[in-house]
């Protein structure tokens, strides 16, 4: 399921910004719709951008605020086919680093949650506002999250420029 791209357009891109403009024609026309639909469309693709896929699916929910980072990976705890396809996509594109901090959030909130005798389903961004050490330590892993992503941002793009095939096919000059 690849897209069409002008080989001119693609070659002047940041590297940085590849990765949105390969994976955003397919994830538009999904936003909004039924999980078996999405789950078709994840099935058509190339392994490249299924990572892709899976790494927008969790950086576009949790990249606005400190509070949405954690509801979301609280989210996928719930949803735990989610985390195995981001897990799956960090992976493939190496980004141990990434998988780390989400790995250490998702354990403070586990922690917290069996502290108080709660489940992931019952955690809302307002929990933080209650409990000052929470608050404080997804606040640090959200300021190293968003300190990495670039770093993933263009490892992502330097793996579509080496694999331009996986991802795009070329306008006809």
């Amino acid at each position: 399921m690849g897209i069409v791209m002008n080989r001119e357009k693609f070659e002047k891109m940041e590297t940085e910004e590849l990765g949105r403009a390969c994976i955003e024609p397919i994830l538009h026309p999904l936003r909004g719709k039924d999980p078996s639909v999405k789950a078709q469309a994840y099935e058509r693709l190339t392994p490249g951008q299924r990572a892709l896929f899976m790494f927008h699916v969790l950086h576009d929910h949790a990249c606005p605020s400190a509070g949405e980072f954690a509801g979301w990976l609280a989210y996928t705890q719930q949803e735990f086919s989610y985390w195995i396809g981001i897990v799956a996509g960090l992976r493939f594109y190496e980004q141990q680093e990434l998988l780390a901090i989400l790995e250490g959030t998702i354990l403070v909130l586990e922690e917290r949650n069996r502290r108080l005798g709660k489940s992931m389903a019952e955690f809302t961004v307002l929990d933080m506002d209650d409990d000052r050490k929470l608050r404080e330590q997804i606040t640090s892993f959200y300021v190293e999250y968003q300190r990495q992503v670039p770093h993933t941002l263009r490892d992502i793009g330097q793996y579509i420029r080496r694999h331009p095939n996986e991802f795009v096919s070329w306008e006809p000059q």
